[in-house]
């Protein structure tokens, strides 16, 4: 007995090496790989997680896009789309959005979204882009998403978008099974850790927007009035060597540790005494999220979707931009106090399940989805009856 064919569903995305949208795009292809026959579209590179979704039988094709805008890019994703008879475009970023948006030139039958996760730093106004996008490209798109109400306001603002037409879904992420007492000691242990240490860490892709040199300035200068301080820092990425020469010059090799990639990153993250997210820029942070989620005090500065996430005085530490000494004093404040750790840290995990747990943010788009699709038979049968 012939079973109906899962309608299709594409992702399309810049790469799948790791990073926080690049996560997302992984976990929920695995999601709804239930409900659609998935594609995973990466413009530049496969990347390691784009490897792994195909062990896990998910077709990732990846277009190799060309340096400058790459005007082949829209006939190759329409001819992809064409053949694959895929339904509904979920654009991740606005690079993937802009081609596949002209691709809909080619081949309109599929359904597009835009889901923005994070913007540039700093911003800078295009006005010609802001207009293409205005009168060509959202017209070639049928949903907008962004991940915070900030991301929201600066599509409007540099993308040319109304605000009426953005819907804010907040990232989620799955909780993960806490490590009991004596895991988390081991493995504080063999990370060279001593059981009176209290460890200030981050994890995710080490890039400039990230301002990790904030974060070894603040845990530095945060040495002198808590001498158990140590640093763990889980990830890789372009500025590694940069940060292996800060902690060389600052005298903080031995103090900070760094872990490279780690396919285990959100156990590390249960060896922290306190998480810091000591960006220029966010979106809504798959590492915060997952932070609170595990019950970790966290520390945040005030850019882009963070005191959406962390409410200053509440659920953790807000910090401005760039303010080293203020995070010093919240490391500081964190490790004199276990009381108040623990409150905000507590307090951090209720408003994490009451808004950013992984199953709500997977309804909504499903929503979304659904939506979509019914849309575009609305508008096929329409057009077979006139």
């Amino acid at each position: 007995m012939s079973t109906a064919r899962l309608p299709r569903l594409a992702y399309v995305v810049n790469s799948l090496n790791p990073g926080g949208t690049e996560k997302l795009v992984y976990e929920m292809s695995l999601a709804f790989s239930k409900q659609y026959e998935l594609l995973v579209v990466c413009l530049d590179d496969v990347g390691r997680w784009g490897e792994e979704l195909r062990t896990r039988g998910i077709e990732v094709q990846c277009v190799w896009r060309q340096p400058g805008m790459d005007l082949s890019m829209p006939r190759m994703l329409a001819r992809l789309f064409r053949e694959r008879d895929v339904q509904i475009v979920h654009a991740h970023q606005c690079t993937p959005w802009f081609y596949a948006a002209l691709s809909r030139i080619y081949y309109p039958a599929p359904r597009l979204l835009l889901e923005e996760h994070g913007r540039f730093y700093p911003e800078i106004t295009n006005r010609p882009r802001a207009l293409v996008n205005r009168w060509l490209i959202r017209r070639l798109t049928h949903r907008f998403v962004a991940v915070s109400d900030d991301i929201r306001t600066r599509l409007h603002q540099y993308e040319g978008l109304d605000l009426d037409q953005i819907e804010v879904i907040y990232n989620g992420v799955s909780v993960q099974p806490p490590l009991d007492a004596a895991a988390r000691a081991a493995l504080r242990e063999k990370l060279g850790f001593a059981a009176q240490d209290f460890i200030v860490g981050t994890v995710g892709r080490f890039d400039p927007i990230k301002n990790l040199p904030m974060l070894i300035s603040a845990i530095g200068s945060a040495t002198n009035r808590v001498p158990a301080l140590q640093g763990l820092l889980v990830g890789d990425g372009p500025e590694m060597l940069r940060v292996k020469q800060l902690l060389a010059e600052k005298g903080l090799a031995e103090r900070i540790r760094l872990t490279g990639f780690r396919s285990d990153a959100r156990e590390l993250v249960q060896c922290m005494d306190l998480f810091v997210l000591s960006s220029f820029s966010e979106g809504t942070s798959m590492a915060l999220l997952e932070a609170m989620a595990a019950g970790v005090a966290v520390a945040v500065t005030r850019v882009g979707g963070n005191p959406e996430i962390v409410k200053s005085g509440e659920t953790g530490w807000v910090v401005e931009s760039d303010a080293a000494a203020q995070l010093a004093d919240a490391i500081c404040a964190a490790a004199a106090d276990d009381t108040l750790r623990a409150n905000l840290a507590a307090a951090g995990r209720r408003r994490f399940t009451e808004n950013f747990d992984f199953a709500r943010m997977l309804d909504r788009y499903a929503a979304c989805y659904a939506q979509l699709r019914a849309r575009a038979a609305e508008s096929s049968s329409t057009t077979q009856v006139a």
